[in-house]
């Protein structure tokens, strides 16, 4: 966590979707992102060689960016039909991880020194992916990234009082993945009902996020992880509500060192304007127990009236949650499309004003997820990124000056 007198970290939003250097088969190229000031996306491009199939005609044009930190950026890359958003069950393709990334040439780009295909799960007793949503990378606390996990945490369906789980890891540095059981808590009777929508990294451990039912924790580095249950402190429920409904209205990401909990929620009676918007915290007890604060809320009629907002140009709309400043709680980001185009703004929620703005902050949007629609825009769609060391200490700035603070 940094200091309040210390300069908050480089960061970049990167857009998940990545592009495809086509031409690069013969000549291998390098996986590279393009550095864009926030809130403006970066874009991340990756060479054909390093597909399941170079040279094929269905080769994922739009690999996918499960999640970025200081081991790297972990990508998943398939083959028509399963290519781009597949977040169904069981997709195909491989896992890599680009790492070591330097600036590079030119201005405000970077490229990764290494890509590390992470290896297929070869043995009989381990299934392959069940979905990206439940695979998470996650890096060795005083590493500096320099030793990572990839991990995927499964749930066994049946009654609740199954109680078991499955944890899936690749460490670096080994060759193959480790299966291991675990004890699957309760969860007030829940545990049946378990899904993952995301997976966050926090403090060498690994959370596993039900937008709906709460957080699975463990530490993956551990030789017998131990899973815990974490219950949202939520201010209205969203049980009935669609899966779309949900991602658009919550979320949980890591600022300033700790986990925060985001939430745009209204009660049923309540109007457009009387929709708040609230940032929790998580905060750690001794023993293993945990509660959530409150760290700031407003409603979207406090922002929708103030002299900012206006100055968008921007109607009165619930807008999509997309991310939050990972050194700056307060600052809660959203996407708005109107009359077909995209918005993505920045909101200090303490204050109800709006403090950053772009129109269009992507090069795809409406990128194709093999032979269906990808989903709605929201935060699967972009990574707050805090640059590794290697670009956050100058080097990147040397490249591109206009690079700075968001």
């Amino acid at each position: 966590m940094a200091s309040s007198s210390s300069p908050a970290p480089l960061w970049v939003v990167l857009g998940r979707v990545a592009l495809v250097q086509h031409d690069s088969v013969k000549d291998p190229g390098d996986l590279s992102v393009k550095l864009s000031l926030p809130p403006r996306a970066s874009t991340l491009t990756v060479p054909m060689s390093v597909h399941p199939k170079p040279g094929y005609d269905d080769t994922d044009r739009h690999p996918y960016a499960i999640a970025a930190g200081d081991a790297g950026v972990l990508l998943h890359a398939s083959r028509w039909p399963f290519v781009g958003f597949d977040l169904d069950r069981d997709p195909p393709g491989i896992l890599l991880v680009a790492r070591d990334f330097l600036a590079a040439a030119g201005p405000g780009k970077a490229l990764a020194t290494s890509v590390v295909r992470v290896p297929d799960r070869a043995r009989t007793y381990q299934p392959g992916i069940s979905s990206v949503r439940n695979v998470g990378l996650v890096s060795l606390p005083g590493s500096g990234g320099a030793e990572y996990v990839v991990a995927e945490l499964r749930i066994a369906a049946g009654s609740d009082d199954d109680g078991r789980a499955t944890l899936l890891t690749f460490r670096s540095g080994t060759d193959a993945w480790v299966q291991k059981d675990l004890s699957c808590p309760s969860m007030s009777g829940r545990r049946w009902m378990w899904s993952s929508h995301d997976v966050i990294a926090h403090d060498g451990k690994l959370w596993w996020v039900n937008l709906v039912w709460g957080l699975l924790g463990c530490d993956p580095f551990a030789d017998e992880p131990v899973l815990h249950h974490v219950a949202f402190q939520e201010t209205y429920p969203v049980v009935g509500h669609t899966a779309e409904d949900v991602v658009s209205r919550r979320m949980v990401r890591v600022s300033q060192g700790k986990v925060r909990f985001v939430e745009v929620a209204r009660g049923r009676a309540h109007r457009q304007e009387e929709t708040l918007v609230v940032v929790w915290t998580l905060v750690f007890g001794p023993s293993g127990f945990t509660f959530w604060k409150q760290q700031s809320a407003t409603s979207l009629g406090r922002i929708w009236a103030s002299d900012s907002y206006r100055a968008t140009g921007l109607s009165a709309t619930v807008p999509v949650l997309a991310l939050l400043h990972p050194s700056n709680p307060d600052v809660v980001y959203f996407f708005l499309e109107k009359y077909l185009e995209m918005y993505l703004f920045g909101v200090s929620v303490s204050r109800s004003t709006v403090v950053h703005f772009v129109h269009n902050p992507f090069d795809l949007v409406k990128v194709v997820s093999g032979h269906r629609r990808p989903p709605p825009i929201s935060w699967r769609h972009v990574l707050a990124w805090e640059l590794p060391a290697s670009l956050a200490n100058g080097k990147a700035n040397a490249s591109n000056d206009q690079l700075k603070h968001g």
